[in-house]
């Protein structure tokens, strides 16, 4: 508790005093930074997503940035919607989700705070409140469950459709052997490397192997890589994880895990964003359920 205190502390003098020692997120329940511009809708589960790039909002008295890139991520805000309700109908408890808001023109929330917000003192507010508001929902996390899964959420249009999933290691890195990919120097810049304190299976079968995301994702005739089936993409046209997983993942030094999504531009047609979400929703609880084991169960019932 007093790691958990003087964490909210920290993230207080980061963002400008938005959070507080006694601030209390009910479940369910949206909560926002002070120009509406980061929502953060509060969870009970150790689950948390965040949408960085689906904004709409283009204020004027924001600069726009001038380098890196700005297209938008569409349909992520609302599939993140139908996995927070199909969580909460299979659970009866909620995913924490993180919503930048801003477009992308305006803040990129998956970059280093200098290329994200470019000297804009107002993006720089968000950009910190963004990522304020996920160490808030990972410290509750492990303060509930002792553990926590990390889902950054992105589309991209590449050719191949299927979704790349992405543990912060590049398609180079994802060729390599398991008995690579089992190395420490590896395991130490995967964003799973925490799911080893509780996972019997090795870091190569957690990334491509039988009960891997992947593998789950085959189960329901979606595509994706790394999987058994596409165990490494042969593509340099691959997102392995960018600033955010990166950030509150692979360099985490409790027991967060985590990964990035890369939904393909089909999974993400108005049409599908419910059948998309769910199947992201059962795909995920399966994969914890799967590694946490019975444990994950009894923590989530109580």
């Amino acid at each position: 508790m007093k790691i958990f205190v003087l964490h909210i502390l920290l993230l207080t003098a980061i963002c400008g005093s938005i959070f507080s020692q006694n601030s209390e997120y009910t479940a369910g329940e949206s909560y926002f930074g002070k120009l509406n511009y980061i929502e953060y809708i509060a969870g009970d589960l150790p689950i948390i997503i965040s949408v960085p790039h689906d904004g709409n909002l283009k204020p004027d008295f924001i600069n726009d940035r001038t380098f890196g890139a700005s297209a938008k991520d569409y349909g992520t805000r609302e599939i993140a919607e139908v996995m927070r309700r199909e969580l909460k109908a299979i659970t009866g408890k909620y995913p924490h989700v993180i919503i930048s808001h801003l477009s992308r023109k305006k803040l990129d929330p998956n970059r280093e705070e200098f290329e994200a917000a470019q000297d804009d003192q107002l993006a720089i507010n968000a950009w910190n409140e963004y990522h304020g508001f996920i160490e808030t929902a990972l410290a509750t996390a492990e303060l509930q469950y002792g553990r926590g899964f990390f889902i950054d959420l992105h589309g991209q249009r590449h050719p191949e459709e299927r979704i790349e999933i992405g543990y912060c290691l590049d398609n180079e890195i994802l060729a390599l052997t398991d008995e690579d990919l089992n190395s420490e120097e590896l395991i130490g810049r995967s964003s799973l490397k925490n799911m080893l304190k509780f996972s019997a299976k090795t870091h190569a079968e957690l990334i491509r192997g039988e009960e891997s995301l992947g593998a789950i994702f085959d189960q329901y005739d979606v595509s994706s890589t790394p999987s058994p089936a596409d165990p490494f993409p042969d593509s340099y046209k691959y997102f392995s994880g960018g600033y955010t997983t990166l950030r509150h993942a692979a360099m985490n030094d409790g027991n967060i895990s985590g990964v990035q999504f890369e939904l393909n531009s089909d999974l993400r047609e108005q049409s599908k964003y419910k059948s998309t979400g769910r199947t992201l929703a059962k795909v995920i609880l399966e994969y914890l359920t799967t590694h946490w084991g019975e444990d994950f169960l009894i923590q989530i019932n109580k």
